[in-house]
């Protein structure tokens, strides 16, 4: 028997209210005899929970069926596609699966790599997959087995959606956070460095020799450390540095080109943006508050 995804009895798709590209779908069927489903999938960034799932995709060479239960996969599908997956009589499928649009993996932290393709549940294709943790596989069997009806159910599978979500980026950000405390630990010393070496002319490839990084990784671990890109928390130690230079006696020009500002002028204006006054001015302050 061949269905489409959409024909599966126990089928639902519901969109999520803070996107209107983003939407749940969940299937808990045991299929009656041998059937092959046809699954639609638009572009998006695919977070699919399954529970209990043995199934033959395009990869089942041998003729066995691949048991995928209880693992998570997370899939990229940049162009409108159709997968075929085949279910034995009397086989169980349990998904839990949220689409986000694909302008939103960057924001998500989310895995993003070409050609990846969900044409083929094969684990070594696919962006990422393992284990589901416990607690996200408890909400999910909380909507595999809810009898909820209408409404009620449609608010249950909405909020179980949100939890899933929500728990997912958590352990992911955790997980990035671990993986990246050395070299953040590194960056915070080069940026130590940078603050008693202000003068210097700094580009995003000499911070990133003097952390043992790389461009890619600096500009992603600057902004996670600081919250600001590298330019504007440069701007920001070059100035918080004059400001405390202007409580002494030397000149203007010289403090400009101390803390690494090429114009008098360009300093005078980016100061005067910050603090609300110009230089003189905040001398002058300093001076009347002693």
């Amino acid at each position: 028997m061949h269905h489409h995804l959409e024909n599966i009895a126990t089928f639902e798709h519901l969109n999520l209210d803070f996107d209107t590209q983003s939407c749940v779908r969940v299937v808990n069927n045991r299929f009656a005899e041998d059937t092959t489903v046809e699954n639609y999938f638009a572009p998006g960034l695919y977070i699919s929970m399954l529970g209990k799932c043995n199934c033959f995709t395009n990869q089942d060479i041998d003729g066995q069926s691949s048991d995928y239960s209880y693992r998570y996969i997370v899939a990229l599908v940049e162009e409108d596609m159709v997968s075929k997956i085949r279910f034995s009589r009397n086989s169980l499928w349990q998904t839990f699966s949220i689409r986000l649009p694909l302008s939103q993996i960057r924001d998500f932290s989310l895995p993003s790599i070409n050609n990846t393709s969900y044409s083929n549940i094969s684990l070594d294709t696919l962006t990422e997959s393992g284990v589901i943790p416990s607690d996200i596989l408890h909400c999910c069997e909380s909507v595999w087995q809810c009898s909820f009806q209408g409404m009620e159910r449609e608010l249950f599978i909405k909020a179980k959606a949100l939890e899933v979500l929500s728990l997912f980026l958590h352990k992911r950000r955790q997980k990035n956070l671990e993986q990246a405390s050395p070299r953040l630990n590194q960056l915070n010393e080069a940026l130590n460095y940078i603050q008693m070496h202000l003068a210097e002319d700094w580009s995003l490839e000499a911070v990133a020799r003097l952390a043992g990084s790389n461009r890619t990784y600096i500009k992603q671990d600057i902004k996670q450390l600081k919250g600001i890109s590298f330019r504007e928390w440069l701007t920001q130690a070059r100035l918080k540095a004059a400001a405390e230079l202007l409580s002494g006696n030397e000149s203007i020009i010289q403090i400009a080109y101390k803390v690494g500002f090429k114009s008098q002028a360009h300093f005078a204006t980016l100061f005067k943006s910050v603090q609300g006054v110009t230089p003189s001015e905040y001398r002058q302050s300093i001076s009347i508050e002693r």
